[in-house]
């Protein structure tokens, strides 16, 4: 049996929203909420708010905590799953 990796990068949107509101969400919230979300998508049954995205975001994915939302995109290969935060922010500003 192999195991597979998660590596998480933040983009540099992400970042500065995490270092702006550490009283709203920290990084290991928000790492919580990714391997939720990985686990929800490889078929185990996980309790987060995770919808595919479409349009102008076809191929990320949203995370719904409170009023806030994550957006990702996760690539796998045979050793790792490597998921790029590409942006966390408010509900009215996430999508501006």
């Amino acid at each position: 049996m192999q195991t597979i990796t998660l590596k998480i990068n933040y983009q540099r949107k992400a970042e500065k929203f995490l270092g702006r509101n550490q009283a709203k969400i920290t990084a290991d919230e928000v790492k919580s909420l990714i391997v939720k979300a990985v686990r929800r998508l490889t078929g185990k049954n996980e309790n987060i708010d995770l919808v595919k995205m479409k349009g102008e975001f076809d191929g990320y994915f949203r995370i719904r905590k409170n009023n806030l939302r994550i957006i990702f995109n996760i690539y796998e290969d045979d050793k790792e799953i490597v998921v790029t935060v590409v942006d966390i922010d408010f509900r009215g500003s996430i999508y501006k």
